[in-house]
């Protein structure tokens, strides 16, 4: 069966003017400028929240913000792993599942799914893990809804259990790995070790203001 799937990545550009016709205006400096070959070019990015700034070593974090999505797994697998392996102390099999969960960085959703509701790494791990703060299961839609705690889901990823097969009981469909067993080096506040797996901040109490953008309340 085919499916569509939707590939949300957010890049801040800037405009480069070549002067040529047909396209719309636009003024730099206040002068009007057209041209067929305008070129943006890419100063930032963020796809999945926080992979950047927990996994990837400050000194990459330039360069991977010009980088395409594409090339992530191959350029900064690596660092993924090593900072699952390293920093985090699990094991190498955890380190490289966790690099093909979160990599390409990429928000990716199926449009195809029937789903009421987006779930971060959803079509990654087919559902199985629940990122809503709220407890809700998990869907396969993919993207990422408003209630998702994605910085827990982050940081359970490396110092918790949930890239394991102890949350990911059947392999996932869209990815080609299968989930490896828990190596028991969880920093989860259990046997004298700090708990690292949660930020600690609770659902929002100030609500959501569901029919009116941007959809979330003022802030406390």
């Amino acid at each position: 069966m085919k499916k569509d799937f939707f590939l949300v990545g957010f890049a801040l550009m800037i405009l480069v003017f070549a002067a040529c016709s047909n396209d719309p205006t636009v003024n730099p400096n206040g002068t009007d400028t057209t041209g067929d070959n305008t070129i943006f070019q890419e100063i930032d990015r963020i796809g999945k929240p926080g992979v950047k700034e927990l996994y990837l070593p400050y000194g990459t974090h330039q360069a991977y913000n010009v980088a395409a999505p594409a090339s992530d797994p191959t350029t900064y697998g690596p660092a993924v792993t090593s900072f699952v392996t390293g920093t985090a102390g699990r094991s190498a099999a955890i380190g490289s599942f966790v690099a093909t969960l979160l990599l390409p960085d990429a928000l990716i959703a199926n449009l195809n799914n029937g789903s009421t509701r987006a779930d971060y790494l959803g079509w990654e791990t087919n559902g199985q893990i629940a990122s809503d703060c709220t407890g809700l299961p998990g869907t396969p839609f993919g993207g990422r809804a408003l209630n998702d705690d994605v910085v827990d889901t982050d940081l359970g990823l490396a110092f918790g259990n949930l890239a394991t097969s102890t949350t990911i009981t059947t392999s996932p469909i869209n990815v080609a790995a299968s989930p490896p067993p828990d190596d028991g080096n969880e920093k989860n506040g259990l046997n004298g070790t700090p708990n690292l797996t949660k930020q600690n901040v609770a659902c929002t109490n100030q609500g959501f203001t569901a029919t009116t953008f941007p959809y979330l309340a003022p802030p406390v």
